[in-house]
């Protein structure tokens, strides 16, 4: 796969926000370029495709998957979908991805196609004619008397939450991307208000007073965080529709974002800089800091030294107390064992994670989490 071919998915992704995917010969993806809150394709909905596609552009839809579009390029299969799945946040909500209309589906992947093989490429007249009665068929519409479903909005998934809000405040993008499913999944806002628009606007309110408290304390001036968070909030208001919530509020949380990640560059070293981010998205492997010296190209000593001069801590300091952070959050919010929560966050064994755990804060993992559930 040529930098050249990852390039141009890249940007096709960017342009049309379409999920695209690239299977082998054996039908394994290798690639998927798609927003974080858009669902995984099934696995095995490749495998029923004959060996050897009709057509240079095939179009297929179905009910639960909506419409997509494949092609064979060498000896790969070039899979764009354009999506109309539900993305379910909680038992208490879900929202729809936005569809687009076939004729433009089709003109993009046929865009795409051109861009790849510099030829044109054809759809099946059959298959555009199965589409097409597959896409008219009568649906049944939401009654006047239908009553909307009442489902009481349960606050779940604390941890997911600040698992999250953490990404926002260390002003990591991956590590914000990586949690964010997770904690809408959790349905954590649940259902705020009986009509769509106004339930979508709510979710978004608390979303973004979330993002704000994080980006404050990952460094941004109260004043320009609550200027933002006015900014988006009014924004939501205005809008007369909210595609995907789940997107519009992973944006929001994502402008919060680079602003932290900006004022952090600009006072630290880029050194230090490129090191802390290799430490959040690496937190569970990293054994030594000769290897986080080497991802940021500069000697083990000098790292050491410059790190503890910005931080005005040790480097080695720095990793546990964000693996201990990441425990106190397991401990609380999950029934893991201690020796599950020490192998997840890297530790040697429970003792190394115990020992450490006291040291920073004074008693035990176990001792901790009974506290906590006192309280």
């Amino acid at each position: 796969m040529t930098a050249n071919f990852l390039k141009i998915l890249t940007y096709f992704h960017t342009a049309t926000a379409l999920p695209t995917y690239v299977f082998d010969q054996q039908l394994t993806l290798t690639t998927a370029f798609k927003n974080p809150v858009t669902p995984a394709l099934p696995g095995n909905w490749l495998q029923k495709l004959p060996a050897s596609l009709p057509t240079e552009l095939n179009l297929v839809f179905t009910a639960d998957l909506g419409l997509i579009g494949l092609f064979a390029y060498q000896s790969q299969r070039i899979v764009v979908w354009n999506n109309n799945a539900s993305v379910q946040g909680s038992p208490n909500y879900s929202d729809q991805l936005p569809m687009i209309s076939i004729e433009q589906f089709k003109s993009q992947l046929n865009l795409l196609y051109y861009t790849m093989t510099k030829t044109w490429g054809h759809f099946s007249q059959n298959q555009l004619d199965q589409v097409n009665a597959e896409l008219t068929a009568p649906t049944r519409l939401p009654r006047e008397t239908d009553e909307p479903e009442e489902r009481h909005a349960y606050y779940q998934g604390y941890l997911a939450e600040q698992q999250m809000l953490l990404g926002v405040e260390h002003g990591n993008l991956s590590e914000f991307n990586h949690y964010y499913v997770p904690f809408m999944a959790a349905g954590n806002f649940g259902k705020l208000a009986n009509y769509d628009l106004r339930s979508k606007k709510n979710i978004t309110i608390a979303a973004t007073t979330l993002f704000t408290r994080a980006a404050i304390r990952g460094g941004m001036f109260a004043e320009g965080a609550y200027a933002l968070s006015d900014q988006c909030i009014q924004t939501a208001e205005h809008q007369s529709e909210i595609t995907n919530v789940y997107e519009y509020t992973r944006i929001i949380g994502e402008l919060f974002l680079k602003k932290v990640a900006r004022i952090k560059r600009q006072n630290i070293p880029s050194i230090v800089y490129l090191a802390q981010e290799y430490i959040y998205d690496n937190m569970q492997t990293i054994k030594t800091v000769a290897e986080v010296a080497d991802h940021v190209h500069t000697s083990q000593s000098y790292l050491m030294h410059l790190f503890k001069q910005t931080t005005h801590q040790p480097i080695m300091q720095f990793i546990i107390t964000q693996k201990i952070q990441h425990a106190r959050l397991q401990l609380v919010f999950t029934d893991q064992t201690i020796g599950e929560i020490s192998d997840e966050l890297g530790f040697a064994n429970q003792g190394e994670l115990t020992r450490a755990f006291k040291k920073q804060l004074g008693l035990t993992p176990s001792k901790f989490r009974q506290q906590q559930r006192i309280l």
